[in-house]
């Protein structure tokens, strides 16, 4: 080639428009207009073909306008050689062709995550949890997704908690939600949504692959275990074997059903109330025996003709939507889906019940492109066979959270966090683009800031009783990090004391003192554990002699330590108390 020539082509370049080659969208729906500005007001060129037709980016870039798009973002394409301008709401990036990495990597995990498709944002958080754990594997699921209209395409399908902070909650959707909930605006969907936000040791268990990890297999008997209401585990002592033989008839993974059951049942809804109590005897194979309903096939009622639902089980609260009569939704998809019944004994209707529900949650979801705590509740895995951000198992915007809290908490506690666990985690285009809050009252990302929710009120959303300024309905062997983790989930911050000591890790025993902070106050509660007077937050044999030595006058307990020394509640404590510590050291049954 001349140099005249070369020169020539060079020049011609220079006046090219600038694309960004690999970089296109796909449309999820048919005829769109295609405008010659980033709005309505501007003129068509015309209108898009039928959904998955593509169109070449001119620019990664969004433009925001206030212009008859519902998202607010407009992507900027190339149409018949000129540029224009396409509603975010209705394409999406197309996932063939997933954001082109620039950045130049500096170290071996950055290359390494690099590689695996995660942006520079990703790099800092997953390096760290790499260099503590390096047997973690991190995986990539590019959405295809625009950050601002993945959230808008969630606008009114979340629940969040009354008591959350203001800007998280959005009343105008009118949906029917369980008590004490309402809806999530969207700054609480950015919020969850966004994998940057819950990056942590803690939080990434969200994103754990639900299929069994075979590194995990020995231990899922004992997290089973760590996992389960205390509760409901003195009440069905077998449903650690149960879980474990539904994971191998499944394929999920022991640790993720037996978070999922912890989730849904609760971790104290069986001790009292009227729901308490329906839970309860539904749990026992009761219902219809306790409260006299039988089930038409549409709805229950009092007339014996019909079917009783006793030693029918649902441990998963699969079909049970919110609103009232959650309990009776349960046991008639339980009904319906043959888990349990008078032709099987207890223990038998009981694992069919376990393994139903892992069978149904296994094929429904997990091996649909759902395979994950976060991709439960929030459907944007291009893999996933439905629709975006449909097909979501739970309404509550938090679950991922507690859920992916629960299994982090059971695998520290048995010392397990050095297996090479697998986490697979999302990536959207422009995730720090501003969202807009409408209708919930505010506008704005920064939803990072301290709460101005009351300490007390962030406690007892975050699942605590209280007496006064006494946290009562704790665990023992429960870790700090799961209390932290809880009420910082509210926006608040939490410091814990131990003989005036600030700690940092370990178990929460009676006697602490948990400093709770808002914007502007702090307020200290004191921990109580049943059957914990030595304040280890273990009941063992310590706990044992001390209780024996107060009742034959050799020891005082005083304060609270004396109150959880009456484990049996009756004002006093004596031998009743010291019998209860002694099967619970012995593992017959919990305090």
């Amino acid at each position: 080639m001349n140099k005249k020539l070369r020169i020539l082509i060079l020049f011609l370049c220079l006046f090219i428009p600038s694309i960004v080659l690999g970089e296109s969208i796909k449309m999820t729906a048919d005829e769109v207009g295609i405008r010659k500005g980033p709005g309505t007001n501007y003129d068509r060129y015309g209108y898009t073909g039928d959904v998955g037709e593509i169109y070449q980016l001119k620019s990664v870039d969004l433009v925001k306008t206030e212009k008859g798009c519902d998202s607010g973002y407009w992507y900027n394409v190339v149409y018949q050689e000129e540029s224009a301008y396409i509603c975010s709401t209705y394409a999406i990036i197309n996932v063939d062709q997933p954001v082109v990495i620039t950045e130049e990597a500096k170290t071996e995990c950055e290359a390494y995550l690099k590689d695996k498709g995660f942006p520079q944002n990703y790099w800092g958080p997953l390096c760290a949890l790499k260099v503590k754990y390096p047997n973690w594997e991190f995986e990539s699921v590019y959405t295809g997704y625009d950050f601002a209209a993945a959230v808008k395409l969630e606008s009114c399908k979340n629940s969040i908690s009354v008591y959350s902070k203001a800007e998280f909650l959005d009343s105008t959707c009118g949906n029917n939600y369980d008590a004490g909930y309402t809806g999530a605006s969207q700054a609480a969907v950015s919020y969850y949504m966004n994998p940057l936000n819950f990056l942590d040791e803690q939080n990434i268990f969200m994103f754990e692959s639900a299929y069994i990890n075979e590194a995990v297999q020995p231990y899922y008997s004992q997290l089973a275990t760590k996992m389960a209401n205390k509760k409901l585990l003195n009440n069905i002592p077998d449903l650690p074997l149960y879980v474990a033989n539904a994971s191998v008839e499944s394929q999920a993974s022991a640790a993720f059903l037996s978070a999922r059951i912890r989730i849904e049942l609760g971790s104290g809804l069986l001790s009292s109330g009227t729901y308490a109590g329906q839970l309860q005897s539904a749990l026992s194979g009761t219902y219809t025996t306790r409260y006299g309903y039988y089930y038409t096939g549409s709805s229950f009622v009092k007339d014996s003709k019909y079917s009783s639902v006793d030693n029918y089980y649902n441990f998963y609260n699969i079909g049970a939507s919110d609103g009232d009569g959650v309990t009776q939704r349960a046991l008639a998809y339980a009904f319906k889906q043959g888990w349990g019944g008078p032709n099987y004994d207890q223990p038998t209707a009981r694992q069919i019940a376990v393994t139903g529900g892992a069978k149904w949650t296994y094929n429904a979801y997990i091996n649909k492109g759902q395979q994950t705590l976060y991709f439960n509740k929030f459907n944007f895995n291009p893999a996933s066979t439905r629709s975006a951000a449909s097909h979501q198992y739970m309404t509550n915007i938090s679950a991922p959270v507690s859920e992916g809290s629960v299994l982090y908490n059971a695998y520290k506690e048995l010392n397990i966090l050095s297996l090479p666990f697998k986490f697979v985690i999302p990536v959207y285009a422009n995730v720090t683009a501003t969202i807009d809050n409408s209708p919930g009252g505010a506008t704005g990302d920064d939803t990072n800031e301290v709460t101005t929710l009351q300490p007390s009120t962030m406690v007892v959303v975050s699942g605590y009783t209280l007496d006064g300024n006494i946290i009562n309905n704790i665990d023992a062997n429960t870790q700090l990090s799961d209390l932290i983790g809880k009420i910082s989930t509210q926006g608040g911050t939490v410091e814990v004391y131990s003989n005036g000591n600030r700690i940092t890790e370990g178990l929460l025993g009676t006697g602490m003192i948990i400093k709770v902070s808002n914007q502007s106050e702090t307020t200290e509660f004191k921990i109580m554990i049943k059957g914990d007077t030595s304040g280890d937050g273990k009941i063992n044999t310590l706990d044992l002699l001390q209780v024996q030595k107060f009742i034959i006058g050799e020891k005082e307990l005083t304060d609270v330590y004396k109150t959880v020394g009456d484990t049996s509640g009756d004002g006093t404590v004596n031998t009743l108390d010291l019998l209860q510590i002694q099967k619970s050291i012995l593992g017959i049954k919990n305090i």
